[in-house]
Order: C-alpha cells, then sequence, then structure tokens
C-alpha cells in the first residue's frame, strides 16, 4: 500500500499530527482499468498537511495568501492561483483543521468548473476546481485530462 513508518495510509485523515507537515510518500498507482486489471498509471506522490477548510474529493488546494512560512497548511485553491501556490488534490474529505494527505503528482480525480475533453491542459479555477486552459494562462497549468468526464463536476 505505501504506509508511513507511523502507519498511516493515504487515505488517513486524523485532527492530530502524525507526520512533518510536507512529508512526501510515493507509492504504485494502484487504479483499475474496466477489465479490473491495474491500468499502470506508474507512481503517485502524495503530501501531507493540515487544512484550514473542509476539503472535498477532487478539490485543488493552495497555499493561503501570507502563508509562506506555514506552506503545508492549506485552503481550496481560487482563480488567480498559479501552479507554484497549488500544493495538491484531495481524493478523499479533509475535514476543516484535519491533518492528511493530498495527491501531489499522478493520477487522480479533480472537480472541473468545465467539461474538458481528453488532452485539454487543466488550470486553477474558482473555489477547489479546475478550468481548461486558454492563452495567457500558462502560469496556472496544473495538470492535463487524462479522460473526457461522463457527468457533470
Amino acid at each position: 500500500m505505501g504506509f508511513t513508518a507511523a502507519g498511516i495510509d493515504t487515505d488517513t485523515v486524523t485532527t492530530t499530527q502524525q507526520a512533518p507537515l510536507g512529508f512526501v510518500m510515493t507509492k504504485m498507482d494502484q487504479t483499475l482499468d474496466a477489465s479490473g486489471n491495474i491500468a499502470g498509471y506508474g507512481t503517485q506522490e502524495w503530501v501531507y498537511v493540515k487544512t484550514s477548510t473542509l476539503l472535498a474529493k477532487g478539490e485543488v488546494c493552495g497555499r493561503a495568501i501570507g502563508a509562506i512560512t506555514t506552506p503545508f497548511v492549506v485552503g481550496k485553491s481560487v482563480a488567480a492561483d498559479t501552479a507554484m501556490a497549488v500544493v495538491g488534490v484531495a481524493q478523499h474529505e479533509i475535514a476543516s483543521g484535519s491533518y492528511g494527505f493530498v495527491l501531489r503528482r499522478g493520477v487522480g480525480s479533480v472537480m472541473c468548473d468545465a467539461t474538458p475533453t481528453q488532452g485539454n491542459a487543466l488550470i486553477t479555477a474558482a473555489a477547489g476546481r479546475v478550468g481548461i486552459f486558454a492563452n495567457g494562462e500558462e502560469e496556472k497549468v496544473i495538470g492535463q485530462a487524462f479522460a473526457t468526464p461522463t457527468g457533470a463536476g
């Protein structure tokens, strides 16, 4: 699975700190394809954070303005955030004031303001969501759509 020395996994959420903020765990992506086989997306990097607001599955989180001294205390990203301000994307709910891991690099789920098609570059948008890249927004690109979603959000 990919446990830390403290015995916590990427889906562990607690109200007490279990690892150093900013701790990065690398593990193999275990996503299954339609046939039940491991899809082969490589590794994922997860970073340990403390939240300043509720993060739902798929919400992008970033550093709060003025939080340079506490870079791993995170809230929902906003449309003005550049890629450098983004810390990761929640892959499960993390309550406000709680500790847990967010996906920093690798394939995962993200909430969208628009409906991207496979291959679209994704940028920060309002309230922890992503939008579709347009010219002039290069500094906001945080990922790429691997599939065209089947539903809203």
